[in-house]
């Protein structure tokens, strides 16, 4: 197990190998920093009334935006991923994206108010 330090307005993410096969951890970093300026600055289709949307309405935008990202990637015969790239080095001829669970669940470290 590991332990790493968390601090305030961190975004925490618990995710499936279905994204990790598809998209590099750069690419997994771009995302979600996208999709947090893109919800922070209300472009962000999030579900609720307009100027109502909530931090836990944010974070399901950036982890439906992840696993949108990665279903692309997992549905392209002719992508580049991570999965193609661990396969040719075992010495599989593998190309595209890998088909496989996508699921994402992301959090905003927040201090407790007492």
């Amino acid at each position: 197990m590991d332990k790493i330090e968390i601090e305030e307005d961190d975004v925490v993410l618990a995710l499936s190998d279905g994204v990790t096969d598809n998209l590099w951890e750069h690419e997994v970093v771009t995302n979600v920093v996208e999709s947090m300026n893109k919800w922070k600055s209300g472009a962000a289709e999030t579900g609720s009334d307009k100027g109502k949307s909530s931090q836990a309405d944010g974070m399901r935008f950036v982890a439906q935006e992840l696993v949108k990202a990665a279903r692309v990637i997992a549905e392209d015969p002719f992508a580049e991923s991570p999965f193609m790239e661990r396969a040719i080095e075992e010495g599989l001829a593998m190309e595209g994206g890998k088909l496989d669970d996508i699921s994402v669940v992301a959090a905003l470290v927040r201090r407790r108010k007492i």
